[in-house]
């Protein structure tokens, strides 16, 4: 880039715009594949305490909806993103193998690669274009895979977490059984969980004194405490990991989004696809991490509700105290940052792609003028 940069020609511009989104991409690459790499220990601690806390046995309705709804997403946005990225590298990938076949069929076309490198030598050469371009196809191989690994790796975490939020919620809600009468009519969402309550229940609601109903309350809350507390440690092990990728991911989003959109409109014809492929992997890559993050938020959010909403009136002095504890804590969000600097949300979307665009249509001026 510095070779091309100093001929000073708009061409030369140009061919740094071309470079600038690979650039990007590799150094986010190269950010994640280091996390993964140096901290396994947590990644794997991270995948069995997941594993562990998924309920086993046979669940309740909202429960089963719950998971089937979040299994289904993910499932969607894995296969999803796989192969879009794997469309991007056999498109980036692609043309120089085309000329090559088109050369062997006769044609009289031009050698190419597929990024631009500067070399000493001329690359065309026999012998260093074939090793060239093994080494450049490897590169983009290798680059494309580590992104995939570490952006699933952090949807997935996310999603595990944010279930086992919501599966919680519903636990909170069914804890605490408050019979159905002229103020709480059965048609309101605690009335069906007290009738669901009263029909698997029927003979500890008969036989169980005050005094038991207290320590079952206080067993319930306690471990809905603990398991609090583990996924709010796990969303803090998610966030050390990723904070520092996810922070040059979000400052080179702009940037990668600005020239892929640059080379969009000013570098490729309409019906080449190198550019247009690499604009569309980058939004939906950092839509992906925002809409997880967003997910974040409002299932932990939705601790709270679900505490307001429960039967807490319907418990002891005691449990109300602790409930009153819990739904202070639950009131503060659990959300993963940008090392610190931003929270990853769907408004920091909005906020990459506004920037992107400021970008984008400063650069389009300059080059009109």
């Amino acid at each position: 880039m510095v070779q091309t940069a100093s001929g000073g020609s708009f061409q030369d511009a140009v061919e740094i715009f071309r470079m600038m989104p690979c650039v990007g991409y590799l150094l986010l690459a190269m950010a994640k594949s280091y996390k993964i790499v140096y901290y396994r220990p947590i990644y794997e601690n991270l995948i069995y305490e997941l594993r562990d806390m998924w309920p086993k046995g046979c669940v309740a309705d909202e429960e089963h909806a719950i998971i089937c709804t979040a299994l289904k997403q993910l499932n969607y946005v894995v296969q999803g993103y796989y192969w879009c990225n794997n469309a991007l590298l056999v498109i980036f990938l692609s043309p120089p193998f085309v000329e090559i076949i088109k050369q062997v069929a006769g044609w009289d076309v031009p050698l190419i690669l597929p990024f631009f490198y500067w070399f000493p030598f001329d690359p065309f050469q026999r012998i260093y274009y074939e090793t060239i371009l093994i080494f450049q196809t490897w590169h983009g191989l290798i680059t494309i895979w580590f992104m995939l690994c570490g952006d699933l790796l952090f949807c997935i975490f996310l999603s595990h977490i944010s279930t086992q939020f919501d599966l919680l919620a519903v636990r909170i809600k069914r804890m605490v059984y408050v019979p159905v009468d002229k103020q709480l009519i059965e048609e309101y969402p605690l009335g069906e969980y007290s009738r669901n309550f009263l029909v698997k229940e029927k003979s500890a609601i008969d036989s169980y004194t005050e005094k038991q109903w207290e320590e079952r309350f206080q067993n319930e809350v306690t471990e809905i405490v603990l398991r609090h507390r583990a996924l709010i440690r796990l969303s803090g092990d998610v966030e050390e990991l990723f904070s520092f990728a996810l922070l040059v991911n979000f400052f080179n989003s702009s940037i990668i989004i600005c020239f892929c959109g640059f080379c969009c409109v000013i570098v490729e014809k309409w019906n080449e696809m190198i550019y247009k492929s690499f604009l569309t992997t980058a939004l939906s890559q950092t839509w992906l991490l925002c809409w997880y993050g967003q997910r974040l938020l409002e299932s932990s959010e939705g601790v709270s509700d679900a505490l307001y909403n429960s039967g807490w009136y319907n418990v002891s002095k005691k449990i109300k105290g602790s409930i009153l504890i819990m739904l202070h804590r639950a009131q503060k969000e659990v959300h993963v940052t940008t090392y610190g600097f931003s929270v990853i949300s769907l408004s920091s979307y909005t906020t990459i792609i506004k920037t992107s665009w400021s970008y984008f249509t400063l650069l389009l001026n300059i080059y009109k003028q």
